[in-house]
């Protein structure tokens, strides 16, 4: 199996409600996404364009999510923070769960697969820190 990898980086911010830590509080992150795509048959030479990959992600989660509000529909604080932020103009991304990297690695992922043959999702929050979603083939 052949397999290339993209990656990007996009600042949003969020909340993480009822947290007990220091996340509790409105904050951001520059996020940095690595897209790893895969090619099970090798009658090619290539996976996939790096320019087509770069489109794809552009399309379906740079244009989306970079430099939003990212917050949890279900959560009424979260989103009255969210009119709020709309109210003036601002972005904002509501999603059916908790802003968190793990969640976000598989959301970026059920996303993707629609597009391209999407073996994993790495999402650092931190330089330190990420969170990865694979699916079992």
């Amino acid at each position: 199996m052949l397999t290339v990898s993209k990656e990007c980086v996009f600042d949003a911010a969020h909340v993480l409600t009822n947290h007990i830590g220091q996340c509790k509080n409105l904050h951001g992150h520059t996020y940095r996404l690595i897209v790893e795509v895969a090619k099970s048959s090798e009658s090619t030479d290539m996976v996939i364009d790096f320019t087509d990959l770069k489109r794809v992600m552009q399309g379906v989660i740079l244009d989306r999510f970079d430099h939003a509000f990212i917050y949890d529909e279900r959560s009424a604080s979260e989103s009255e923070i969210a009119a709020v932020i709309t109210k003036h103009n601002m972005k904002s991304v509501g999603l059916p769960f908790r802003s968190t990297a793990e969640n976000l690695a598989r959301y970026f992922y059920q996303q993707l697969a629609a597009h391209v043959n999407v073996r994993s999702i790495k999402l650092y929050e931190t330089p330190a820190s990420c969170a990865t979603y694979s699916q079992d083939r």
